[in-house]
């Protein structure tokens, strides 16, 4: 692990960043007081939710020979004081520091491979996973950080090891310390998921970041930013990121000519865009000879997957893509553009993307043999939603089914939006449990229903099985069975219990069961 083989002086340490302190070996650093031993430095910051500077004396009780701890004093930055056998530091705005501290520990391992940041309300994790895979079909040894975890990818053999706090983007911390224990691990190339409360709380402050990708902006997080104009800007901070030199921008989503905007006119812009529609942004990126392109034209849509001609600044070429859904055309073609930019050759590029697998849980299909097909994705948000169903309708000579809820003590405006993407796309609606927390799967429901104009086109089963079991029960074998909101999960959290639920594991078992 890394952390045993990263050994520092504090004295060494803290004098990058002005401060005299002892000579104390410490092995790693961490903001979890539960984590404290001798070797590791406790970080003592005030967080969203709770003050880590409460949690110091049992940090000192476990031994910790090093905190430290944030003040809000600025003429106490660097004072120190002994308590038992621990020796806190005060660091003024400690929460800005923590990527700088952190990077300078684990010697700054993205500066020693090529990293790539992915942000957007969806598409994320799928245009991460892709990314990933098809760098590793070219050669070059690979990782990602993301909502399904971090880890070395080894194609089906890949092991994920979950983020604490189920966060898409791991705390300043841990996000260096993976990239370390990448870099030993002989990578030398990351994806990560850069979300915007991330980029908010500075957690990729000091993370080099070579190319940023922005898929879309459509209405999520809310309790958080506040605004949808608040929001946009978080997204954007990911401009700012140190080392940049590319950024790939979605021409299909309106946001996207802020970012072009706002980045630097050293910041070479790739664009990417599925040309159905002669979209202005589309047209211009043709046209502009500082800019590169990759697009989709002719896109074709059937049942074992999707078509099209992919035109670029690279060359021209066909795309065949066992994957549903034309937001998948728009995921791929970043991923491409990201790869073309890192200089990969064109035909090689083609040759890996033609070969491409799904990502574990958006939109996987589960054939069932007699009976209408499953499909299992993340989709949590309207639009994801949405662009979901309309997707399948292209897939299908039957009638789209949707199983989907919300979660609880979160964006209630959210609910009713949700019910119209369902009802703008589907043509039977099922409303069940999606981590409703503190909430009632009842009220989260009704909430849901207020967004319909035809109530009469859902019907309500709290829990998931019984929900995709009534579809499977009432559907017709041309019909499709769209299973949202889970995707790759492996739990539900019902009041405050977390339990155990696979939904692609379900889903599967569900297959056979009713495949005749």
């Amino acid at each position: 692990m890394v952390v045993n083989a990263f050994i520092q002086s504090t004295k060494a340490l803290l004098a990058k960043f002005g401060v005299e302190a002892p000579d104390i070996r410490i092995e790693g650093l961490t903001l979890d007081s539960r984590e404290v031993n001798t070797r590791l430095a406790f970080l003592a910051i005030k967080g969203h939710e709770r003050d880590g500077r409460d949690f110091i004396p049992q940090a000192i009780s476990l031994g910790a020979r090093v905190i430290l701890a944030q003040t809000d004093d600025s003429e106490a930055h660097g004072q120190m004081e002994m308590r038992d056998h621990s020796v806190i530091i005060s660091l003024y705005e400690l929460p800005q520091m923590l990527s700088s501290l952190a990077a300078a520990f684990y010697d700054y391992p993205a500066q020693k491979m090529t990293t790539v940041a992915v942000t957007g309300t969806n598409g994320k994790t799928s245009t991460v996973q892709l990314l990933t895979q098809l760098k590793d079909v070219l050669g070059t040894r690979s990782a990602s950080i993301g909502t399904l975890g971090s880890s070395v990818f080894e194609g089906d053999e890949t092991q994920w090891a979950n983020t604490p706090a189920a966060n898409t983007t791991p705390d300043a911390i841990r996000m260096q310390y993976l990239l370390a224990d990448f870099v030993q691990s002989e990578v030398r190339h990351t994806a990560f998921e850069a979300s915007s409360h991330a980029l908010v709380q500075g957690r990729l402050g000091k993370v080099k970041t070579d190319i940023a990708i922005f898929t879309n902006l459509t209405r999520d997080h809310l309790d958080y930013h506040g605004t949808m104009e608040e929001y946009g800007k978080a997204k954007r901070l990911l401009l700012q990121q140190p080392g940049l030199k590319t950024v790939v921008l979605n021409a299909n989503d309106d946001e996207s000519t802020k970012w072009d905007g706002a980045a630097d006119s050293a910041i070479m812009r790739v664009w990417t865009g599925i040309d159905d529609s002669k979209d202005a942004a589309l047209l211009s990126a043709y046209n502009n000879p500082q800019h590169r392109h990759c697009f989709a034209t002719n896109a074709f849509y059937h049942a074992g997957g999707c078509s099209f001609e992919l035109v670029s600044s690279w060359g021209s070429a066909a795309i065949a893509l066992p994957l549903f859904g034309k937001f998948n055309i728009s995921n791929v073609l970043s991923a491409i553009a990201t790869l073309l930019a890192e200089d990969e050759r064109f035909d090689e590029v083609v040759k890996a993307v033609n070969a491409i697998t799904p990502v574990p849980g958006r939109m996987e299909v589960f054939p069932v043999t007699g009976a209408a097909n499953l499909v299992v994705d993340y989709a949590h948000t309207p639009d994801a939603l949405e662009k979901v169903l309309l997707s399948a309708k292209f897939h299908t000579s039957g009638k789209v089914w949707c199983v989907f809820g919300c979660g609880g003590d979160r964006d209630k405006g959210k609910r009713p939006l949700m019910g119209q993407a369902a009802e703008s796309g589907a043509d039977a609606i099922v409303i069940t449990t999606d981590n409703s927390r503190s909430e009632s799967p009842e009220s989260i429901a009704k909430d849901i229903i207020a967004g319909l104009k035809n109530r009469e086109l859902a019907v309500s089963i709290a829990d998931r099985e019984d929900a995709i079991r009534y579809c499977l029960e009432h559907a017709q074998e041309s019909d499709i069975i769209i299973v949202a909101g889970k995707g790759h999960e492996d739990y539900q959290i019902i009041g405050d219990k977390k339990t155990n639920y696979n939904e692609r594991a379900v889903v599967a078992r569900l297959q056979q069961e009713y495949s005749k």
